[in-house]
Formats: C-alpha cells, sequence, structure tokens
C-alpha cells in the first residue's frame, strides 16, 4: 500500500475497492488480506481502511484481537513504534479466527511478522456448480465485434476436427463395438469445449471486462458526481498535488460527493432496482420489465423453504422425490440393438448431412435457456461454417453405434410454480422444466425428420405437431360447437385428463411391436 500522506489517499482508496472488485468478481466467501496495510491506528489511512471494511463487511482481525499497544514496526530514523500490518478478513473467514500475535523475537527486517491462527473447518464448503464456467460461455448480449470474433475463434478450431481414424471401419452401416464409445465421447468434449472457449474468449473482445459488480443507478444518480470527481483529481494532480489550496478543496469536496452518493446507490439498491422495475411496467415495456425482474430474483417463484426444509440440498432432495418417474408397472427392459447384419437389403447407412444439420440450426428459435453445458442457439449458429459438417459426423456416428454421451443426455431441472396465488412452500404447487442441452435439441430434429416420413397421425391429433397449438384446437372446438348450436342440435363434450400419462406407458410393449414391425434379428 502507498505511504500514509495526503497525496497517496486516492491511491489508497483505489487499492481496497481493488480487492473488493476481485473478490466480487470471483464470488468467494472467506477471504483472507494479510500485509502492510501503512495503516496506523487513529490515523487517516486507519480510520479510511476501517471505514472501508465496515461498508463491505469485512473485520480488521488483529485489531479487534490484539492490545492497542501493539505494533509491528520499528522506525529507526523517527525512533517510533507502529502498527502497521493488518489482517482483513470477510464476515465468512472471521468466523475460522482463533488468535493473532505478533513475534516480537523475529528480527527479519524493521516489521515484525503478524501470526493469525485460523482454524479452516470451521469454514463451510461452497457448493461448486457442475460448470465452474458456465456463466461465463452463456451467450448474454453480445455486439458485432465479439460476434465475429467468436465465429473466427470456432471456425478455426472447427476446421481441425475430422473423422477419428478408430470410426473410419463403421462408415458402412451398424456398428456393435464399444470400445467406440470413449471415442465418441471424445469428440462430443472436443466439439463442447471449442464452443465454450471461443465464447469466453471473445466475451469481452472490443472493449475493457468490467471490474467488479455494476453499482445500480450509477448513470441517473453517480455518474455526474464521479466525473467531476475524476476533472478535479487531474487538475490537482496535474499541479503537484498540492496540500492546501482551491484545487486541493475542489478535489476534496468533489470526491466526498462523489462517496456519498455511491453510498447511497449502494445502501438503497433493491429500491432503486424496484423503481427501475415500476417504471418499464408502467411504460409498458414488459420486456425489459421481466429482464429486471429475473436480475433481481432470478429465483423468482421458488420458495425460500419447501415442506418445512431450508437448507438448499434438502430443497433439491425434496423437488427429486417430487419430480422422480417411478411407473407402477416396473423398470423396462434393456432396450435391444439392431444386429449389424440386420438391415435389410438396399437399406442406406443412416448418414446425417451437413445441410440437414444447418437447415435445423437455422429454423430453431433463440432466446431459449442454456443446458448445463451453458450453450445455447446462439452459439450453433454464429459457430461458422465448418460446425455443420462436424455435428453430422458427430450425430451419424451416435446413431451407427446406437450411443449417446452421459453429458449430451444431462438435462437441468427448473421448478416452476403453477399457481402464483398459492403457498409457494408446497412442492405440489411446482412443475418440472428440464433444460436439455443445445446439441441434444438438434439431435431430436435430426431424428423427428427421419420419424415423419414414417409416422401417420390423425388429423384430430394437435398436440407435438408443428405449426399446431392449443389455440388451433380450441378454434376447431369453438367452430364445432357454433354449427351444431346454430341447427338447435345439442352438443355433448367429455373432457379426459391422463393424470402423469407417460409414467404409466409399457415400453417393453413398445419395443415389442416396433421389432415385430420391423421383422429384424436382435443382437
Amino acid at each position: 500500500m502507498p505511504t500514509d500522506k495526503t497525496e497517496n489517499f486516492i491511491e489508497f482508496i483505489d487499492c481496497m475497492s481493488e480487492m473488493n472488485a476481485i473478490i466480487e468478481n470471483q464470488a468467494v466467501d472467506s477471504v483472507f488480506m494479510l500485509g502492510d496495510w501503512n495503516s496506523h491506528p487513529g490515523e487517516s489511512f486507519c480510520k479510511e481502511m476501517l471505514s472501508f471494511c465496515s461498508e463491505q463487511n469485512w473485520l480488521c482481525a488483529d485489531m479487534a484481537i490484539l492490545p492497542p499497544d501493539t505494533y509491528t514496526y520499528i522506525s529507526e530514523a523517527h525512533n517510533c513504534k507502529r502498527w502497521l500490518d493488518h489482517c482483513i478478513v470477510t464476515g465468512a473467514a472471521w468466523r475460522s479466527v482463533v488468535s493473532a500475535k505478533v513475534h516480537y523475537d523475529v528480527f527479519w527486517s524493521d516489521h515484525f511478522p503478524l501470526e493469525v491462527v485460523c482454524d479452516i473447518n470451521i469454514i463451510k464448503p461452497k457448493i461448486v456448480p457442475l460448470n465452474p464456467n458456465r456463466n461465463q460461455a452463456i451467450w448474454g448480449e453480445r455486439d458485432v465485434v465479439q460476434t465475429n470474433n467468436f465465429t473466427e475463434c470456432c471456425n478455426l478450431k472447427l476446421k481441425e476436427i475430422d473423422i477419428p481414424r478408430q470410426l473410419v471401419s463403421c462408415c458402412d452401416g451398424m456398428c456393435g463395438n464399444v470400445e467406440h464409445h470413449c471415442i465418441i465421447d471424445e469428440l462430443y468434449g472436443r466439439i463442447v469445449s471449442v464452443l465454450r472457449d471461443a465464447a469466453v474468449a471473445s466475451a469481452h473482445v472490443g472493449g475493457e471486462a468490467r471490474r467488479g459488480r455494476p453499482v445500480c443507478g450509477w448513470n441517473k444518480h453517480v455518474r455526474e458526481a464521479h466525473s467531476q470527481a475524476r476533472h478535479y483529481f487531474n487538475i490537482w494532480a496535474l499541479h503537484g498535488k498540492p496540500s492546501t489550496g482551491r484545487m486541493h478543496e475542489d478535489m476534496s469536496l468533489s470526491r466526498k460527493k462523489f462517496k456519498a452518493k455511491l453510498k447511497w446507490c449502494q445502501n438503497n439498491q433493491d429500491q432503486i432496482k424496484m423503481d427501475i422495475i415500476a417504471s418499464h411496467h408502467q411504460a409498458k415495456n414488459f420486456g425489459k420489465f421481466w429482464k429486471e425482474t429475473n436480475k433481481l430474483n432470478p429465483r423468482a417463484g421458488l420458495p425460500v423453504s419447501v415442506d418445512g426444509v431450508s437448507e438448499p440440498r434438502e430443497i433439491a432432495n425434496a423437488f427429486l422425490d417430487r419430480f422422480k418417474v417411478q411407473s407402477p408397472l416396473g423398470p423396462a427392459a434393456s432396450p435391444r440393438v439392431l444386429a449389424p447384419e440386420g438391415r435389410r437389403a438396399g437399406d442406406a447407412p443412416v448418414r446425417v448431412s451437413a445441410k440437414q444439420v444447418a437447415k435445423i440450426i437455422k429454423q430453431m428459435s433463440r432466446g431459449k435457456s442454456p443446458g448445463h453445458d451453458g450453450l445455447s442457439i446462439e452459439h450453433l449458429q454464429y459457430a461458422g461454417v465448418h460446425l455443420p459438417r462436424v455435428l453430422a459426423l458427430f450425430y451419424t456416428h451416435c446413431i451407427r453405434h446406437a450411443y449417446l454421451p452421459e453429458e449430451l443426455m444431462k438435462t437441468i431441472v427448473v421448478p416452476v410454480i403453477k399457481d402464483k396465488t398459492g403457498d409457494a412452500s408446497d412442492k405440489a404447487n411446482y412443475r418440472p422444466i428440464s433444460l436439455a442441452t443445445i446439441l441434444a435439441k438438434v439431435l431430436d430434429s435430426v431424428l423427428d425428420s427421419y420419424l415423419e416420413k414414417h409416422l401417420k397421425l390423425h388429423d384430430a391429433q394437435f398436440g407435438f405437431r408443428a405449426g399446431l397449438s392449443t389455440e388451433s384446437v380450441i378454434l376447431c372446438l369453438k367452430h364445432t360447437v357454433r354449427y351444431y348450436t346454430d341447427r338447435s342440435t345439442p352438443v355433448y363434450a367429455c373432457f379426459l385428463d391422463l393424470s402423469k400419462a407417460f409414467d404409466l406407458v409399457s415400453y417393453d410393449i413398445l419395443w415389442d411391436k416396433l421389432y415385430s414391425e420391423t421383422d429384424l434379428p436382435e443382437s
């Protein structure tokens, strides 16, 4: 830290702000900051340090434990003792601090070692998400420069991906070699890594990454005061940083105004956010309204406790039991796989084309929630010309080996409240939404394109069909009812609600019917 002088005051504050930005960017709870703070009790730097700690809910561990006559430095030039070395801790880390002392019998330099003893076992381990860099890979809002850089990064890496040599022999048909499964896993991992690494690398291209968390209300309440403070500070620094006079007074006064406005914004974050949300709602700008609402509470609709439990892991287990599918018909038998020689004569081997994949990716809607890997359709649509070829290669071998990587099939299950006016703590008031990986969604569309050639659906089926919806069937029902009521004919309707119908499906019967229709040998 800089020396305790008036001209170094701004630099001292900047150093502490930088530490706070690092902590917030890393999203950690227990932090220890030890070193020579040049902050002697009762002097300006120490007062500012303690004030900053109070604002951030930090504590100076050594000053809270050691007596007032403690010192960590002896100045031979001025023949004085000073307490300059400190250990600043966050609130979570303070619980682990056991004791502190200064080793006055160690003469390594003019500073005496400050020792702080901590019981690390007291600190609860933080739950690490499955993908630590998931949030960094999420597409978010990107400008043209960032998007172009993402495309260039993907093109550079994806053009190097070709069919693995171990799978060359599988190009003629179905393959039952289970040793090839790990090759498919590696191919999938390589594709995902290219997309995610390119998304992270291009996130801040074209501009410097913002340090720390943005202050809500900065533009409206703080920006002007900050500009004035920087203006007077530059004038003051340009004239040699005088300790008195008009320039010093302007610098100090503008800095106090800036800090006051900044502190007011920090202390009233929730109110400012609510005012912004209310203004969007009043202006009927519902796009920004819901976006800001999710920022304010990304877990909106989720209860603080479910059926009396409040621990996150217990809540997750409660939803797991609620959403778990257990058919009363019992578990299905292992699915059977066609033998390589089971293909009918003249049947061409399954081969997914790059043109087919490119068409599917282009038609998919944007703005959907990403899966556990952080990837969304935007990543695929801007990944460049080589991605359809690589995905077509990957999907082809998945189908020919009757195998899908485990990471591809992972989903995030999000509880969504049914009745917002009902009991938010009742787990029965929630329905599950599964967020699949985007590569699995594209594969679903690929398989649909093949199945549609063989499916014969009744015209009265509206569910799970492209271009049709509940509005379509309601319109047909209304026209049908009106046709008969206009002719004085009674209309009788029967509404049947099949609760958890898919849980009661016997997959073994479906498999038997499928194989009886194909009449092919099994492996």
